[in-house]
């Protein structure tokens, strides 16, 4: 995809893809983590525990992201939202994955299915669409990089809200709230009636709007909940996961955590400053950059 900007990373060259196959709230989250470069892409599933020290750990090594059914043809793939009422449903949750095709320069979605047990694979449920013929919220979204579900807006009035960080052409950040309706028999698949998208608000540059908890941030990669502190004392937390590279120094995967508000201000706050992925994910995440 293209940019105007030199110092981003396009999403050939590095991407960072983050979704969950499943939630015990007693004892840990299992997380596909989809990263690499076009040609040299690859999958693994790690664990994050909801205990106080969010403990991380390898489930299944990498593999090729090519070998799995549900990546098949992806070549770059930029992130996933839930689809409304399919988590933990049979075994299995399914997600919107959306890519960017880059033979025909297109932004395209497919919709695939996460089983939760060994051997955790993904499948496909829907075939490649146009983001652009299926998507209204999301028709002047040029490079989107990640969504970040909106505290206290899931499964009210039937439908699940989410922040939309997305890259203009220029290399500059903005945010968009979208929504997704609920469809609870998902029997028209083939002509994709199971889902209703809105904007709920127009996109607005991230550097005026998230500057307590997202200023001085790098290239976004992903976004994550962390687990065991969603909905926690009025906030949801999550993981912030960007490219930290200043000038004539080398890029290196950082995080910090962040916590936004679940009442109708949905404050942001910056719960832990930047650290390097390398040093405190160093079980889980070892070789991802």
């Amino acid at each position: 995809m293209h940019t105007d900007n030199p110092g981003l990373l396009a999403p050939s060259e590095a991407t960072l893809v983050m979704f969950a196959t499943d939630m015990d709230p007693e004892t840990r989250k299992l997380v596909h983590v989809t990263y690499g470069a076009q040609g040299n892409g690859k999958r693994r599933i790690i664990s994050i525990g909801t205990d106080a020290a969010h403990t991380d750990a390898v489930v299944a090594a990498d593999e090729p992201w090519a070998d799995s059914p549900g990546l098949k043809g992806v070549t770059s793939p930029l992130m996933t939202i839930p689809v409304p009422g399919r988590d933990l449903v049979d075994g299995g949750s399914e997600h919107y994955l959306f890519w960017h095709d880059e033979g025909t320069k297109q932004l395209k979605y497919r919709t695939v299915r996460t089983v939760h047990g060994t051997p955790y694979t993904i499948t496909p449920v829907t075939d490649d669409r146009a983001v652009s013929a299926h998507w209204e919220a999301l028709k002047d979204v040029v490079w989107p990089v990640t969504s970040m579900p909106v505290p206290g807006r899931q499964g009210v009035d039937g439908r699940n809200e989410s922040y939309l960080f997305h890259y203009d052409t220029e290399g500059r950040l903005w945010y968009s709230t979208i929504s997704i309706g609920h469809h609870a028999d998902h029997t028209d698949r083939a002509d994709h009636a199971d889902h209703t998208d809105a904007l709920v608000t127009e996109a607005r540059p991230v550097a005026d709007w998230w500057q307590a908890s997202l200023k001085g941030i790098g290239q976004l990669m992903e976004i994550h909940p962390v687990p065991g502190r969603q909905n926690a004392g009025g906030a949801s937390e999550f993981y912030v996961f960007h490219q930290d590279g200043r000038p004539g120094t080398a890029r290196k995967l950082t995080y910090r955590r962040i916590a936004v508000g679940t009442d109708a201000e949905h404050a942001d706050t910056l719960v832990t400053e930047d650290r390097p992925v390398a040093d405190w994910w160093s079980t889980s995440l070892k070789g991802v950059a």
